[in-house]
């Protein structure tokens, strides 16, 4: 039996949580607001292995245990070290602290010391980040509350949506061809071709690449599925150039064959070179999305090349589509 009692006290109001189950001692949790603690008891009395966490009082576990736990056993994403770089800020605030003890404060706290210049969307990514990692422990453990929820996400900024104009898109595929790195120029145009992201691209190996039926086979995608790549000719064309028959990487370094190239150096050269303003390598899945509206594809047919599970994030190209629309209109029903 769960019970709710307020308290008063220097800092203002609290709302203790007071758990009775027969067998297991008293527990106690508070909160600031009484909706909180209201939610916590609902969140526990619909899962019994909450109890069981809560009721061990040899249970130590860690922030820093459940991050590593969460890691080896959970993430499936394509960039594991940005994910580590976001979850490192969090095991500096609170690694060795136990889970049980990590409140919605402390969340506060950590996100407060984010360096200022942050933008909303890059905190909250931080936010979100940690939470993941709080409903792991909620489904695999029972940990009984994720303090990251009675957080509100910051408001962000409209999608961002550059992409290359055709004079643009020339004056980079030459600047690729010309770079010192001889593979820029491949990963540029797979990137336009197939949408994919940069990292999907980057853990491309050399079997998940199928010439005769002209397609890249992607593990992992950033939302844990696999996902299949169509090239066109001219991205077969110039796989040719590099072809091996083994699993290596396809843009791999030259010092670390095992991992992928670092090609920043060069693309910010090659950028440089083309004349680009205000233009990011992810701007390269803008740039197809972006054709692919103005060529007249619907937002499903988009959102299905992109891999976006929810196509609201696809809606930033529907204006686009929405112009594909009345010049067609008016080309074939505007001398009626």
């Amino acid at each position: 039996m769960a019970t709710i009692q307020k308290v008063n006290n220097k800092k203002g109001i609290s709302y203790r949580v007071l758990i009775r189950k027969k067998g297991l001692p008293v527990i106690t949790k508070t909160f600031s607001r009484k909706n909180e603690a209201k939610q916590f008891i609902l969140n526990l009395e619909g899962n019994r292995k909450s109890y069981l966490f809560l009721g061990n009082l040899n249970n130590k576990t860690t922030y820093r245990e459940l991050v590593e736990d969460y890691l080896q056993n959970e993430y499936v994403g394509t960039n594991p070290q940005q994910q580590r770089s976001r979850l490192n800020h969090w095991l500096n605030q609170f690694g060795d602290k136990k889970v049980l003890n990590i409140t919605k404060m402390d969340i506060k706290q950590g996100l407060s010391k984010l360096p200022k210049d942050f933008s909303n969307s890059t905190i909250n990514k931080y936010k979100k980040v940690a939470s993941v990692v709080f409903n792991y422990g909620i489904r695999e453990y029972g940990l009984p509350d994720n303090p990251t929820r009675y957080i509100r996400s910051l408001p962000e900024k409209k999608g961002r949506a550059r992409y290359l104009s055709d004079n643009e898109r020339r004056r980079l595929f030459k600047a690729c061809r010309a770079s010192k790195w001889n593979k820029l120029y491949l990963l540029v145009l797979m990137a336009i071709i197939t949408g994919a992201r940069r990292g999907e691209l980057l853990s491309l190996c050399w079997n998940n690449i199928d010439i005769g039926k002209q397609t890249a086979y992607v593990l992992t995608s950033k939302n844990g599925e696999p996902k299949v790549l169509p090239l066109t000719n001219s991205v077969i064309k110039e796989l040719q150039k590099f072809n091996r028959n083994d699993s290596s990487l396809i843009f791999c370094s030259e010092i670390k064959p095992d991992k992928p190239y670092f090609f920043f150096k060069q693309w910010k050269r090659g950028r440089e070179e083309a004349e680009l303003i205000d233009f990011r390598f992810h701007d390269l899945r803008h740039t197809t999305a972006s054709y692919l509206a103005q060529s007249g594809a619907s937002l499903l047919e988009i959102a299905d090349v992109l891999g976006h599970k929810d196509i609201s994030v696809t809606k930033r190209y529907v204006h686009l589509c929405i112009e594909h629309r009345a010049s067609l209109i008016n080309r074939v029903l505007g001398g009626i």
